[in-house]
Protein backbone atom coordinates (compact mmCIF):
# COMPACT_ATOMS: atom_id res chain seq x y z
CA UNK A 1 0.00 0.00 0.00
CA UNK A 2 2.85 2.37 0.82
CA UNK A 3 4.48 1.69 -2.55
CA UNK A 4 1.24 2.39 -4.35
CA UNK A 5 0.86 5.66 -2.47
CA UNK A 6 4.40 6.73 -3.34
CA UNK A 7 3.94 6.00 -7.05
CA UNK A 8 0.54 7.56 -7.56
CA UNK A 9 0.32 10.45 -10.00
CA UNK A 10 -0.14 13.82 -8.43
CA UNK A 11 -2.69 16.22 -9.88
CA UNK A 12 -1.20 18.44 -12.54
CA UNK A 13 -0.70 22.00 -11.31
CA UNK A 14 -2.16 24.86 -13.28
CA UNK A 15 -0.04 27.84 -14.30
CA UNK A 16 -1.80 29.93 -11.66
CA UNK A 17 -0.98 27.36 -8.97
CA UNK A 18 2.67 27.27 -10.06
CA UNK A 19 2.81 31.05 -10.11
CA UNK A 20 1.36 31.18 -6.59
CA UNK A 21 3.89 28.63 -5.30
CA UNK A 22 6.81 30.45 -6.88
CA UNK A 23 5.76 33.78 -5.42
CA UNK A 24 5.20 32.23 -1.99
CA UNK A 25 8.62 30.57 -2.05
CA UNK A 26 10.37 33.72 -3.27
CA UNK A 27 8.64 35.79 -0.58
CA UNK A 28 9.95 33.43 2.10
CA UNK A 29 13.47 33.70 0.70
CA UNK A 30 13.28 37.50 0.58
CA UNK A 31 12.03 37.67 4.16
CA UNK A 32 14.69 35.21 5.32
CA UNK A 33 17.32 37.58 3.94
CA UNK A 34 16.28 40.28 6.39
CA UNK A 35 17.49 38.13 9.31
CA UNK A 36 20.82 37.20 7.69
CA UNK A 37 23.68 38.06 10.06
CA UNK A 38 26.44 36.61 7.87
CA UNK A 39 29.09 38.50 5.93
CA UNK A 40 27.08 37.73 2.80
CA UNK A 41 24.55 40.30 4.04
CA UNK A 42 27.17 43.04 3.68
CA UNK A 43 28.04 41.81 0.20
CA UNK A 44 24.37 41.68 -0.75
CA UNK A 45 23.91 45.33 0.19
CA UNK A 46 26.72 46.28 -2.21
CA UNK A 47 26.71 43.28 -4.54
CA UNK A 48 27.25 45.39 -7.65
CA UNK A 49 30.37 47.08 -6.21
CA UNK A 50 33.30 44.83 -7.05
CA UNK A 51 36.93 45.67 -6.27
CA UNK A 52 38.00 45.28 -9.91
CA UNK A 53 35.42 47.82 -11.09
CA UNK A 54 36.41 50.18 -8.28
CA UNK A 55 40.10 50.04 -9.23
CA UNK A 56 39.21 50.80 -12.84
CA UNK A 57 37.12 53.81 -11.83
CA UNK A 58 39.76 54.97 -9.32
CA UNK A 59 42.38 54.78 -12.08
CA UNK A 60 40.19 56.84 -14.40
CA UNK A 61 39.66 59.50 -11.71
CA UNK A 62 43.37 59.60 -10.84
CA UNK A 63 44.46 59.95 -14.49
CA UNK A 64 41.87 62.66 -15.12
CA UNK A 65 43.09 64.67 -12.13
CA UNK A 66 46.72 64.28 -13.22
CA UNK A 67 45.93 64.97 -16.85
CA UNK A 68 47.98 61.92 -17.73
CA UNK A 69 46.34 58.94 -19.45
CA UNK A 70 49.53 56.92 -19.08
CA UNK A 71 49.82 57.14 -15.29
CA UNK A 72 50.22 53.67 -13.69
CA UNK A 73 46.88 52.00 -13.01
CA UNK A 74 45.69 51.21 -9.49
CA UNK A 75 45.78 47.44 -9.14
CA UNK A 76 43.64 45.04 -7.16
CA UNK A 77 46.84 43.84 -5.47
CA UNK A 78 47.46 47.25 -3.97
CA UNK A 79 43.84 47.42 -2.79
CA UNK A 80 44.10 44.09 -0.96
CA UNK A 81 47.04 45.49 0.99
CA UNK A 82 44.51 47.90 2.51
CA UNK A 83 41.51 45.57 2.72
CA UNK A 84 42.47 41.86 2.88
CA UNK A 85 38.99 40.78 1.75
CA UNK A 86 36.27 42.35 -0.35
CA UNK A 87 33.92 42.17 2.64
CA UNK A 88 36.35 44.41 4.58
CA UNK A 89 36.31 46.95 1.76
CA UNK A 90 32.53 46.85 1.54
CA UNK A 91 32.16 47.30 5.31
CA UNK A 92 34.36 50.44 5.25
CA UNK A 93 32.45 51.65 2.21
CA UNK A 94 29.23 51.39 4.23
CA UNK A 95 30.67 53.71 6.88
CA UNK A 96 31.99 56.08 4.22
CA UNK A 97 28.56 56.33 2.57
CA UNK A 98 26.71 56.88 5.84
CA UNK A 99 29.21 59.56 6.89
CA UNK A 100 28.85 61.27 3.52
CA UNK A 101 25.07 61.27 3.83
CA UNK A 102 25.13 63.02 7.22
CA UNK A 103 26.75 66.00 5.50
CA UNK A 104 23.40 66.88 3.89
CA UNK A 105 22.30 68.48 7.15
CA UNK A 106 22.97 72.26 7.05
CA UNK A 107 26.10 73.12 9.02
CA UNK A 108 25.74 75.10 12.23
CA UNK A 109 27.30 78.44 11.14
CA UNK A 110 25.11 78.49 8.02
CA UNK A 111 22.01 77.66 10.06
CA UNK A 112 22.73 80.45 12.55
CA UNK A 113 23.32 82.90 9.70
CA UNK A 114 20.02 81.99 8.04
CA UNK A 115 18.03 82.14 11.28
CA UNK A 116 19.48 85.53 12.29
CA UNK A 117 18.79 86.91 8.83
CA UNK A 118 15.22 85.64 9.12
CA UNK A 119 14.80 87.51 12.42
CA UNK A 120 16.25 90.71 10.91
CA UNK A 121 13.73 90.55 8.08
CA UNK A 122 10.81 89.80 10.42
CA UNK A 123 10.42 86.25 9.17
CA UNK A 124 8.48 83.96 11.57
CA UNK A 125 10.32 80.88 12.83
CA UNK A 126 7.90 78.68 10.93
CA UNK A 127 9.08 80.21 7.63
CA UNK A 128 12.73 79.96 8.66
CA UNK A 129 12.34 76.28 9.57
CA UNK A 130 10.48 75.57 6.34
CA UNK A 131 13.33 77.15 4.40
CA UNK A 132 15.94 74.82 5.94
CA UNK A 133 13.77 71.68 5.85
CA UNK A 134 12.81 72.28 2.22
CA UNK A 135 16.50 72.21 1.30
CA UNK A 136 16.95 69.03 3.33
CA UNK A 137 13.90 67.37 1.74
CA UNK A 138 14.96 68.27 -1.80
CA UNK A 139 18.56 67.14 -1.25
CA UNK A 140 17.64 63.78 0.24
CA UNK A 141 14.99 62.78 -2.25
CA UNK A 142 17.31 63.54 -5.18
CA UNK A 143 20.56 62.22 -3.69
CA UNK A 144 21.53 58.77 -5.05
CA UNK A 145 23.47 57.84 -1.91
CA UNK A 146 20.36 58.29 0.22
CA UNK A 147 18.51 55.88 -2.04
CA UNK A 148 21.33 53.37 -1.64
CA UNK A 149 21.18 53.73 2.16
CA UNK A 150 17.48 52.88 2.15
CA UNK A 151 18.39 49.49 0.70
CA UNK A 152 20.78 48.79 3.59
CA UNK A 153 17.90 48.51 6.04
CA UNK A 154 16.91 45.18 4.51
CA UNK A 155 20.32 43.80 5.62
CA UNK A 156 20.33 45.46 9.06
CA UNK A 157 20.44 42.12 10.89
CA UNK A 158 24.15 42.02 10.03
CA UNK A 159 26.15 43.76 12.80
CA UNK A 160 28.36 45.67 10.35
CA UNK A 161 25.38 47.01 8.41
CA UNK A 162 23.59 47.90 11.64
CA UNK A 163 26.67 49.67 12.99
CA UNK A 164 27.00 51.66 9.77
CA UNK A 165 23.35 52.72 9.89
CA UNK A 166 23.76 53.59 13.57
CA UNK A 167 26.79 55.70 12.68
CA UNK A 168 24.70 57.52 10.09
CA UNK A 169 21.86 58.09 12.55
CA UNK A 170 24.15 59.41 15.28
CA UNK A 171 26.09 61.69 12.94
CA UNK A 172 22.91 63.06 11.40
CA UNK A 173 21.23 63.58 14.77
CA UNK A 174 24.26 65.39 16.21
CA UNK A 175 24.35 67.99 13.43
CA UNK A 176 20.54 68.28 13.34
CA UNK A 177 20.46 68.96 17.11
CA UNK A 178 22.93 71.80 16.66
CA UNK A 179 20.82 73.29 13.89
CA UNK A 180 17.57 73.04 15.87
CA UNK A 181 19.21 74.47 18.98
CA UNK A 182 20.41 77.42 16.88
CA UNK A 183 16.81 78.01 15.78
CA UNK A 184 15.55 77.79 19.36
CA UNK A 185 18.18 80.24 20.60
CA UNK A 186 17.64 82.67 17.74
CA UNK A 187 13.88 82.87 18.30
CA UNK A 188 13.82 82.68 22.11
CA UNK A 189 12.28 79.22 22.22
CA UNK A 190 13.00 76.18 24.39
CA UNK A 191 12.09 72.51 24.46
CA UNK A 192 8.80 71.70 26.15
CA UNK A 193 9.28 69.30 29.10
CA UNK A 194 9.96 66.40 29.09
CA UNK A 195 11.35 66.61 25.54
CA UNK A 196 14.99 67.23 24.71
CA UNK A 197 16.34 68.57 21.43
CA UNK A 198 17.49 65.00 20.61
CA UNK A 199 13.84 63.90 20.67
CA UNK A 200 12.93 66.70 18.30
CA UNK A 201 15.74 65.85 15.88
CA UNK A 202 14.85 62.15 15.95
CA UNK A 203 11.13 62.74 15.42
CA UNK A 204 11.58 65.12 12.50
CA UNK A 205 14.23 62.90 10.88
CA UNK A 206 11.89 59.90 11.07
CA UNK A 207 9.06 62.00 9.67
CA UNK A 208 11.13 63.30 6.77
CA UNK A 209 12.49 59.82 5.99
CA UNK A 210 8.93 58.70 5.41
CA UNK A 211 8.18 61.67 3.17
CA UNK A 212 11.44 61.18 1.23
CA UNK A 213 10.50 57.57 0.50
CA UNK A 214 6.94 58.41 -0.52
CA UNK A 215 8.21 61.12 -2.87
CA UNK A 216 10.76 58.74 -4.42
CA UNK A 217 8.01 56.15 -4.94
CA UNK A 218 5.79 58.73 -6.62
CA UNK A 219 2.99 58.68 -4.07
CA UNK A 220 0.32 61.40 -4.41
CA UNK A 221 -0.91 64.00 -1.91
CA UNK A 222 2.52 65.35 -0.98
CA UNK A 223 1.94 68.93 -2.05
CA UNK A 224 1.15 71.71 0.41
CA UNK A 225 -2.54 71.50 1.42
CA UNK A 226 -2.59 75.30 1.68
CA UNK A 227 -1.18 75.69 -1.82
CA UNK A 228 1.66 78.00 -0.75
CA UNK A 229 4.80 78.19 -2.86
CA UNK A 230 7.88 76.80 -1.15
CA UNK A 231 5.90 74.59 1.21
CA UNK A 232 4.99 70.91 1.12
CA UNK A 233 3.01 68.51 3.27
CA UNK A 234 6.37 67.30 4.63
CA UNK A 235 7.45 70.71 5.91
CA UNK A 236 3.95 71.61 7.15
CA UNK A 237 3.94 68.44 9.26
CA UNK A 238 7.50 69.01 10.50
CA UNK A 239 6.65 72.56 11.59
CA UNK A 240 3.63 71.21 13.50
CA UNK A 241 5.86 68.68 15.28
CA UNK A 242 8.39 71.41 16.11
CA UNK A 243 5.60 73.57 17.51
CA UNK A 244 4.33 70.75 19.76
CA UNK A 245 7.81 69.99 21.10
CA UNK A 246 8.72 73.59 21.91
CA UNK A 247 7.47 76.69 23.75
CA UNK A 248 8.44 80.32 24.27
CA UNK A 249 11.32 80.78 26.69
CA UNK A 250 10.14 83.56 28.99
CA UNK A 251 13.68 84.07 30.28
CA UNK A 252 15.20 84.53 26.85
CA UNK A 253 14.81 87.13 24.10
CA UNK A 254 15.17 86.58 20.39
CA UNK A 255 18.37 87.78 18.71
Amino acid sequence: MAAQTGNRRLPRRSLDETRSLMLEAATKLVCAGTSDTSEEAVSAALAHIRVKRVTEEATRIMRERLGDDTAPAITTGSIYQIWPAQADFQAELLFHLTGRQAELVPDLPESIRRFRKAIETGTPWQEALNDVLTDNHENHREDPIYRVLLGFYASAANPRVRDALGHYGQSFTKVACEAYQALLDAYGLRMRAPYQVEHLATAIAALLDGFHMRWIAGHPNLEDPQGEDGWSLATRTAVMVFDQFTEVDSESRPG
